[in-house]
């Protein structure tokens, strides 16, 4: 079994997150699984109980999903 990863990166300059994903680590859902796990442990880890995580994703997802080209979403 080989070790996969994900690089994420700021562009602080073009408001985006850039991610660099290893070569054996091609499947979408993987990466949406290890994306999702590292988020829910890093909540986890900084004492977000489910409410405020439920909370914060309320808040935030139309960042990424709008349609007018301001999505962070569409540029990763």
């Amino acid at each position: 079994m080989e070790n996969k990863s994900i690089k994420i990166n700021t562009d602080y300059e073009n408001h985006a997150i850039n991610m660099e994903f290893s070569d054996n680590l091609k499947d979408n859902r993987e990466r949406g699984y290890i994306l999702s796990a590292a988020f829910f442990s890093f909540a986890a880890a900084q004492g977000l109980d489910k409410q405020e995580v439920i909370e914060m994703v309320n808040s935030n997802y139309g960042q990424f999903t709008s349609s007018d080209g301001s999505s962070l979403f569409k540029r990763l």
